[in-house]
């Protein structure tokens, strides 16, 4: 092989991993760019779901029986949904994950499930209004993003409750936790 062979080989590989080397500059920071945007939106759906159902932020306990405020805080949080698919990054999931759950106790307040024990509610109304009712598939899905999912593991189940009172110490000096927990909850304070 000739020096020059040798040289324009060298010459090649040396451009091929520049060409790498600069494509992941590229790219990298464009996938996080990408996944920080996408994180936004997310986050921006649920709040918009919520403004929608709690009718511009009213926070009206039930919400109001309106038709196009249950369907449009269904559609925002479907968008939510499909967004929140396309979230590649470990670090944006995370962040996606606890926006969700910050949002859905904001709507499992505005619900307030229990206080909605009337189909009335959720029917159209007798004339002469003739508004239209809750569209099924909007409550359902509503309901369903304000539970907390079966499938999901609960964080709270995961501390070790035994660790977290040696370090801290919250009982001494609340009385009323401490005689809460010893009368109604001692389980808690036993070794697992």
């Amino acid at each position: 092989m000739q020096p020059n062979d040798i040289a324009t080989i060298a010459s090649a590989i040396f451009a091929g991993v520049s060409a790498l080397v600069a494509a992941a500059a590229i790219y990298f920071p464009w996938r996080l760019q990408q996944n920080h945007e996408l994180l936004s939106q997310a986050v921006l759906s649920l709040e918009r779901a919520y403004i929608a159902l709690s009718n511009n932020g009213q926070n009206v306990h039930p919400p109001l029986a309106n038709r196009l405020n249950w369907l449009t805080c269904a559609r925002h949080i479907e968008a939510y949904k499909m967004l929140k698919k396309l979230i590649k990054t470990n670090l944006h999931r995370s962040l996606c994950e606890e926006h969700e759950e910050f949002w859905r106790h904001q709507i499992y307040i505005c619900l307030d499930m229990r206080a909605i024990r009337q189909t009335s509610y959720f029917d159209e109304a007798p004339p002469p209004e003739r508004i239209s009712g809750i569209e099924p598939r909007s409550a359902i899905i509503i309901y369903c993003f304000a539970s907390w999912s079966k499938t999901k593991p609960d964080p709270i189940e995961e501390v070790d409750i035994q660790a977290l009172i040696k370090e801290y110490d919250p009982l001494t000096g609340n009385i009323g936790l401490r005689t809460y927990i010893q009368t109604k909850h001692p389980h808690i304070l036993c070794a697992k």
